[in-house]
């Protein structure tokens, strides 16, 4: 009798593991081809650093594996990994591009290891809606705490809740300040006026910290250290001169201001993304640059056109044409923010030659040995256009459009002002028996320096549940 019910136990516990426990993985074969000595701009960008601008023929080989394990609505289990094998003119490059584990309760998660933020927007935004932070660079490794999506305030839980995230990740490739940290922490409040519109504002905060200076050895460290990086404080006498002069590390972030609001046909959202890189852009003097964004969701059984996105960015201002702390108060200026680029950490917001935020702040300059130096681009203006929809029952299409006035920095200026249109589109026709798409690509690039690009390939997507 005692042998029987332990027997029933053990099939009890593995069923209900299995009805908790749920995996997604798949493979997927990318072959694409370009006209000249880069491919087009869309090819390689907002793609996880996985395919590289130079080499005209690439063939990209991924396979992913995600799994997770509910125990309770309060405690579960995930992993994943992403592995990619590109070969090209240029040679082989193997990618583990994530591998990730998280334990979450009801409210918090914790994560550690390389993955990268939730596709938003339909994957229609040129940088996923924000610009510090978009999906064009390869996952650093990172240990997140975050809250489980937005959660109630308890004095007001109908109205307002709160979205959280502390982070510290470590870069971990050929830089010129080598290992250096990169802390993140996020705060944004949403109030949920009724239930079709939600207003939510917060920001977001990066500072680069310690690693090893060939200028100045080993930079600060430390508990106390830390502190002073992530609060903004400036350096102690045992920094660089400029952290003692200005904040400790080197500090960006960015301010967000969203609306969604529901209509009876679609769903609406407005986005302002405002950067900053010093105290004058957190007290906007910078007010001019932004990234705005528009985004419609059409709803319906497999509408023509099913999203549509339209984002306008400006970052040409940055805070002044000069920095000038001193003399009347109407010549003073806080200018020459510099976007993405520092004076010790050389090497710049930017992971494994690709840059962190916006892919439109390129290229990414390199010393004489190689090594990332910076980023050449970052005073722009850019008109972005996406939109996707549905063909038939099978078969969808996406297509992305983009024109840019690229000035350069204010130290190393395009004279003249380099102009690029970039495009993309592609089409995907799925089986009707098989968990298989095919995928058809064409891509383009006209304007300044470069000649016309062409681009063309196909992609097969096999998923497995």
């Amino acid at each position: 009798m005692r042998i029987t019910a332990i027997f029933l136990l053990l099939v009890c516990s593995h069923f209900t593991f299995a009805q908790n426990f749920r995996t997604a993985a798949g493979i997927q074969s990318e072959g694409v081809a370009g006209s000249g000595d880069q491919l087009p701009f869309w090819f390689v960008h907002n793609r996880s650093g996985k395919l590289r601008p130079q080499g005209i023929t690439q063939f990209l080989q991924e396979a992913y594996l995600l799994g997770d394990l509910h125990f309770s609505d309060r405690f579960k289990v995930e992993g994943g990994t992403e592995v990619a094998l590109l070969v090209s003119d240029k040679g082989t490059d193997l990618q583990v591009v994530q591998l990730f584990a998280t334990v979450g309760g009801k409210y918090l998660s914790l994560r550690g290891g390389a993955f990268a933020d939730p596709e938003i927007l339909g994957g229609l935004s040129s940088s996923n809606g924000e610009l510090l932070h978009s999906l064009n660079s390869r996952p650093y490794p990172r240990i997140e705490l975050s809250t489980n999506g937005y959660i109630p305030v308890p004095f007001a839980p109908r109205w307002l809740r709160f979205k959280a995230q502390f982070d510290e990740g470590w870069l971990n490739d050929t830089r010129i300040v080598e290992k250096p940290h990169l802390h993140h922490k996020q705060l944004l409040l949403q109030i949920v006026a009724n239930s079709r519109t939600t207003f939510t504002a917060g920001g977001n905060h990066y500072v680069f910290w310690g690693g090893t200076s060939p200028q100045y050895g080993a930079l600060p460290s430390g508990v106390k250290n830390y502190f002073r990086y992530i609060t903004g404080r400036s350096g102690n006498a045992g920094f660089p001169e400029t952290d003692q002069q200005n904040v400790a590390g080197n500090q960006l972030g960015s301010y967000l201001i969203t609306l969604e609001k529901k209509f009876s046909e679609l769903d609406l959202e407005v986005r302002i993304n405002h950067p900053f890189e010093d105290r004058s852009g957190m007290e906007f003097d910078n007010w001019r640059d932004n990234l705005y964004t528009l985004y419609l969701r059409f709803r319906g059984e497999k509408p023509l056109v099913e999203e549509v996105l339209a984002e306008y960015c400006y970052t040409r201002h940055q805070s002044g044409d000069r920095h000038q702390l001193e003399g009347p108060r109407s010549e003073r200026m806080r200018g020459l923010d510099n976007y993405f680029n520092h004076g010790v950490y050389q090497t710049g917001f930017t992971y494994r030659g690709f840059i962190i935020g916006t892919p439109f702040f390129g290229p990414v300059m390199q010393n004489a040995t190689g090594v990332v130096a910076g980023v050449s681009n970052n005073r722009i203006s850019a008109w972005h256009l996406g939109a996707k929809g549905n063909l038939s029952e099978q078969i969808r299409w996406k297509g992305l459009a983009s024109y840019s006035q690229n000035s350069g920095t204010y130290a190393q200026p395009f004279d003249p002002v380099r102009r690029q249109v970039a495009g993309y589109g592609e089409v995907s026709c799925s089986s009707r028996k098989l968990p298989l798409v095919f995928t058809v690509l064409l891509a383009a690039d006209f304007g300044t320096p470069a000649s016309p690009r062409w681009g063309a390939g196909v992609r097969m997507s096999w998923t497995l549940r």
